[in-house]
């Protein structure tokens, strides 16, 4: 099941056929810009997944910052990844003290997932996804309609929760 436009984002899960009833066993990635996020043949818990999307789902969460939406990929990419590993309070510098930085953090904290870093930063009228695999550090990334990231992500929730809700009624 695909979710969202491959070449621009989308979300591909997949449910394996012996899927462990509730524990949902099967397949996920992001796509961006063409590029499969996550290590899709790998396999994880879709349980797992649909539990930590709730974080990044969430239509309270604010991921507004104009200073970092108009840096370099690079320099907004470090701001948040030192801030997030607790190495550097340069964040302050585009954010309140009482602002959330992880809300940034749009990866699923699963093991699919555990050799990439992908935030997201929304402007104005757009959004902007910075994203790297973790051994390689080369920096990409995509404007986004603003919305766009969020309409995906939600589709894809409400499917695995509905997957989920499912095998527990039985």
């Amino acid at each position: 099941m695909k979710f969202g436009d491959k070449n621009r984002f989308s979300i591909e899960l997949n449910i394996d056929e012996n899927h462990g009833g509730a524990w949902l066993f099967g397949r996920f990635c992001y796509w961006i810009a063409g590029e499969m996020v996550g290590e899709f043949e790998m396999g994880t818990s879709l349980r797992d997944v649909l539990f930590q999307m709730k974080y990044i789902v969430n239509p309270q969460v604010d991921r507004f910052c104009c200073g970092l939406f108009e840096v370099s990929k690079e320099k907004a990419f470090e701001v948040i990844s030192e801030a997030l590993d607790e190495n550097n309070d340069e964040i302050y510098e585009y954010v309140s003290r009482d602002f959330t930085v992880a809300n940034f953090d749009i990866c699923i904290p699963v093991d699919i997932f555990n050799n990439w870093k992908i935030f997201l930063i929304d402007g104005y009228d757009s959004s902007r996804v910075l994203y790297s695999k973790m051994e390689s550090m080369k920096i990409k990334e995509l404007l986004f309609n603003s919305g766009e990231f969020n309409e995906v992500v939600k589709n894809a929730y409400l499917y695995l929760n509905s997957l989920y809700e499912s095998e527990i009624r039985i």
